[in-house]
C-alpha cells in the first residue's frame, strides 16, 4: 500500500472501517499494489499498481488516472465511486451525531455565549461565509474565534471548548456544492449547539431538519437571521432544537454507515490479479498518462511539444491549400 500526494492520516481513517479484515503494510517503493492519491500531484502516474483517488477538497475524480475513488461528487460510476463527505472521517466529531444527545438541561447549563465562528481564511472563499457574519452581527455581536475578524483575544486553542460556550455555530463551506460536506456541521454538533449551516444543498436530505437551521431552505440570508432570531428568542422552542436526534428518527442513513465504505473497499481487495484494475491501460491509456505526466513535470518540454504540433497543423493546412 502505498498513499501519493494525499493526506496520511485521512487514508488511515478510511482503512480503519475494514481494519478487521485486513492487514495493510505501507511502503514508499513504487511496486505497491494499491495506491491512495489525491489532488496534490501527478506523482502517481509512477505507480503502476491499483489507484484509489481520496480527497478533502472539492474536486472531481479523473477515471483515465484512478481506478477508484471517494469523494464529494453526487453521482454513481458502477463499482468505480462511492460518496465520501470528509465530515464522516472526524471520528470524535462524527460519533456525536449518533449518539443520544446529551439532557437539554445539562447543554443549555454551558450557553454563556450567543454565537460562535471559527473562520481563518477567506482567500477563495464563498462571500456568503462573510454575509452571514455581517448580518447576524446586526442582531448580536458573533463570537469570532478565528484569525478572521477575531474579536476574542486571539485564534482560540480549542474549538470544541469554544463553541460548547455558545448557543448557535456558524457552519459554512468554503463553497456550495452538492455532496460537498466537510466536519464544519459535526463539529457544531458535537458542541451541543444549534448549527447555522450552509454549503451542501442535499442537507436536509441526511439530517433532522428540526435540529438545525438549513440556510438552504430560506430565499434569502436576511430570512435565516429572522429564523435565528425566532428560535432564540423563545426559549421553548430553542430547547426543543436541543432535543431533537441529529438524524432523522435518531437513524444514521445507510449512505453513510461503515459497512457501505466496508463493502466498496472489500470489493476492490477481494478481487485477484488484474482484476481489480478499471482504468485504461492499454495504449491511449498510456499515450494519456504521458502527456499528463509531461504536463505536470515538465512543462516546458510540454510547451514545445504544443508548438510542434500547432506548426504541424498550419503546414498540413498550407500544403493543403496551395498544392492540392
Amino acid at each position: 500500500m502505498a498513499v501519493v500526494d494525499a493526506d496520511f492520516g485521512m487514508v488511515e481513517a478510511i482503512l480503519k472501517m475494514v481494519a478487521d479484515k485486513y492487514d495493510f503494510e505501507f511502503t514508499a517503493e513504487r511496486d505497491a499494489d494499491y495506491v491512495f492519491h489525491s489532488v496534490g500531484g501527478m506523482d502517481v502516474l509512477k505507480y503502476p499498481g491499483v489507484r484509489i483517488f481520496v480527497t478533502g477538497e472539492n474536486v472531481s475524480p479523473n477515471f483515465g488516472i484512478s481506478d477508484y475513488a471517494m469523494a464529494f461528487d453526487k453521482f454513481a460510476f458502477g463499482d468505480r465511486y462511492i460518496w465520501l463527505p470528509l465530515i464522516k472521517l472526524y471520528g470524535k466529531a462524527y460519533a456525536s451525531l449518533t449518539s443520544p444527545r446529551p439532557p437539554v438541561e445539562q447543554a443549555c447549563s454551558l450557553k454563556t455565549g450567543f454565537c460562535a465562528y471559527v473562520m481563518s481564511n477567506t482567500k477563495n472563499s464563498a462571500p456568503e461565509r462573510i454575509r452571514i457574519f455581517d448580518l447576524l452581527t446586526n442582531y448580536k455581536p458573533v463570537s469570532s474565534g478565528g484569525r478572521w475578524r477575531n474579536n476574542t483575544g486571539g485564534p482560540v486553542a480549542d474549538k470544541l471548548a469554544f463553541q460548547l460556550k455558545h448557543r448557535f455555530v456558524i457552519a459554512f463551506e468554503n463553497t456550495s456544492w452538492p455532496g460537498y460536506l466537510t466536519e464544519k456541521f459535526a463539529e457544531a454538533a458535537e458542541a451541543n449547539a444549534v448549527p447555522i449551516y450552509w454549503g451542501d444543498p442535499g442537507v436536509g436530505e441526511l439530517f433532522n431538519p428540526r435540529a438545525f437551521i438549513n440556510c438552504h431552505k430560506f430565499s434569502s440570508f436576511e430570512a435565516v437571521v429572522e429564523e435565528i432570531k425566532r428560535v432564540d428568542s423563545d426559549e421553548r422552542i430553542y430547547r426543543q432544537f436541543l432535543s431533537e436526534p441529529w438524524f432523522p428518527n435518531g437513524i444514521e442513513p445507510s449512505c453513510l454507515r461503515n459497512e457501505t465504505f466496508a463493502a466498496f473497499l472489500s470489493n476492490i481487495f477481494d478481487q485477484e490479479g488484474d482484476g481489480a484494475y478499471r482504468r485504461n491501460r492499454g495504449r491511449w491509456g498510456l499515450k494519456n498518462e504521458q502527456r499528463l505526466y509531461t504536463m505536470s513535470h515538465r512543462p516546458f518540454l510540454h510547451a514545445l511539444i504544443l508548438l510542434r504540433n500547432r506548426w504541424r497543423k498550419l503546414r498540413r493546412g498550407f500544403i493543403n491549400r496551395f498544392f492540392n
